[in-house]
């Protein structure tokens, strides 16, 4: 990736789709559904639009997305280049009208997520990554299009030897609907951590990686497009992730769901793990029934 010129460019494009996410989400806008329990609105449709095409135009690359799923060739995986994508990553908060809903979308080269982009139309927060530069965090003020990224206010968040937020550096981000499901119930590690439910695996991620939380939980199944932006900015801070059935870091793209994930700080990651490690995984749901 030729950074910061591409970076420039592929903002623009989501800065364009942010403006007309929230335009949509200040109405009252039909819901659709993909399948029974899968909710998808124009947001979705038209901020995929903008981000395909335009990366496409720019960069011919390929990209994998959400809302063109059902379309694509298993001869995206073989790309050494690709973007991976999800317009809307919590469109249930989005129909609701709960601001924990994020745009994100993952540059991936020879399987890493190098580049990493999750926004948060809603509240104007706009988090960044890059590997071998770090990551950023701005507030931005609608109307997004035309404002530039301050990208050299980069840090490498999570790396240093011990997570040190006085106010949640024992919270552990949740997912709200594994919370409501009873997944957390009767964890023993919720006597030493806060579980903080959160809407958006991307946006939960995005939060950890710029420090304000030193882990994400979920032990639900993970797409791709789910969490290849956010995951891109935790390791581009200096955190690290596993996937749950394979205890191994993620690598993307890939043509099955990953098992559940744990993310952020890395030693705070690893003391978890070792404590905790072996509950967690006997926890974890191979589906999302």
């Amino acid at each position: 990736m030729v950074f910061p010129d591409e970076a420039d460019r592929v903002s623009e494009l989501v800065l364009k789709a942010a403006d007309e996410i929230l335009k949509i989400y200040r109405t009252d806008f039909p819901v659709y559904e993909k399948k029974k329990g899968d909710p998808v609105t124009e947001a979705d449709l038209l901020a995929n639009r903008i981000i395909v095409q335009g990366i496409q135009s720019i960069w011919g690359d390929p990209v994998r997305s959400e809302e063109d799923a059902a379309s694509h060739s298993a001869k995206l995986d073989f790309h050494k280049r690709i973007w991976i994508l999800d317009p809307i990553d919590g469109t249930r908060e989005f129909v609701s009208k709960n601001p924990e809903f994020a745009l994100s979308l993952g540059l991936v080269e020879d399987g890493r997520p190098i580049f990493g982009i999750v926004m948060n139309p809603a509240n104007g927060e706009f988090f960044w990554g890059k590997d071998g530069v770090g990551a950023g965090f701005e507030i931005l003020s609608p109307p997004f299009q035309g404002q530039k990224i301050q990208w050299s206010q980069s840090k490498k968040f999570l790396e240093e030897e011990s997570y040190t937020s006085s106010e949640n550096h024992s919270k552990i981000l949740i997912s709200k609907s594994e919370e409501r499901q009873g997944l957390f119930r009767n964890a023993s590690y919720s006597e030493k951590f806060t579980l903080k439910t959160t809407g958006s695996i991307a946006y939960k991620l995005a939060l950890v990686g710029v420090g304000k939380f030193p882990l994400v939980l979920s032990l639900r199944p993970k797409n791709d497009w789910d969490i290849a932006g956010g995951i891109a900015i935790i390791r581009a801070s200096g955190g690290f992730d596993l996937e749950l059935k394979t205890e191994l870091p993620y690598t993307f793209p890939s043509a099955e769901k990953g098992i559940g994930l744990l993310a952020g700080h890395k030693n705070t990651l690893e003391k978890f793990h070792e404590l905790y490690g072996k509950e967690v995984s006997k926890s974890v749901k191979y589906s999302w029934d």
